[in-house]
């Protein structure tokens, strides 16, 4: 319910900047009209605070700069709360919140998919199963899917199943991995074991190895692709 943002003023125009801000509504092209932040005067960067913001709702905002021959805007962008109430630990759409975030969050299944399973096609390098960040898992697993038509590997686990009525699971990346790691107390069902992430290790040549976790300690380690560890399926809202 609350966003930070800002904008750059880089000319007056030649007349004074007297106010400055942000402007920011519900409804494309914000205008001083709107709700508006003010942010002092002059050129240079400012950063704006947007408070008391509506849960799950799309904002556009635009900076704003305001001289004696009237008002300018910059460009329009937009981000969407998250929330409703929501919280890490909230049982919702078919698992358990780890994560809010990105507009909504990502969501651990409530139990492990398997108890060892490999992460598939040692020797191939996958191209495209390198993100590590939060957001990039899905993409991960749809690569590792089109690079390594084994049945039964860890992402192809995920990318089939068909759970709490929803079947867009995948195999997290490295940090969604840690991400639930952190939050593995609230999200119940783990072992003291290894997990799979979705995320190969390009530091072990020739495509021999990616990214797991030990649940236990929280250390992440690059293993080998033949090797097997437990999985557990994310989905994102």
């Amino acid at each position: 319910v609350s966003a930070t943002t800002g904008g750059n003023i880089t000319n007056d125009g030649g007349a004074p900047i007297t106010q400055r801000g942000v402007c920011y509504g519900t409804s494309t092209n914000p205008t001083t009209a709107n709700s508006t932040t003010n942010d002092g005067s002059g050129t240079g960067s400012f950063s704006s605070n947007l408070s008391g913001l509506t849960a799950n709702t799309t904002y556009y905002v635009r900076a704003y700069a305001t001289n004696s021959a009237g008002t300018a805007y910059g460009n329009e962008v937009s981000f969407t709360t998250t929330g409703g109430g929501l919280a890490i630990g909230d049982s919702y759409q078919g698992g358990i919140i780890f994560y809010l975030g990105m507009g909504g969050g990502l969501i651990a299944a409530p139990s492990d998919q398997s108890t060892g399973a490999e992460w598939g096609c040692y020797g191939t390098s996958i191209t495209g199963a390198d993100g590590t960040a939060i957001g990039t898992g899905n993409q991960n697993t749809i690569d590792i899917e089109a690079g390594c038509t084994t049945a039964g590997t860890a992402a192809d686990i995920c990318a089939n199943l068909t759970l709490g009525g929803y079947s867009d699971w995948f195999l997290p990346s490295k940090d969604e991995l840690n991400q639930m790691y952190l939050n593995k107390a609230v999200i119940g069902g783990f072992t003291n074991n290894w997990y799979w992430s979705s995320t190969e290790d390009g530091s072990i040549s020739r495509g021999r190895g990616a990214w797991d976790q030990d649940f236990n300690g929280g250390k992440q380690f690059g293993n080998s692709k033949r090797g097997t560890s437990f999985v557990r399926a994310v989905r994102a809202f």
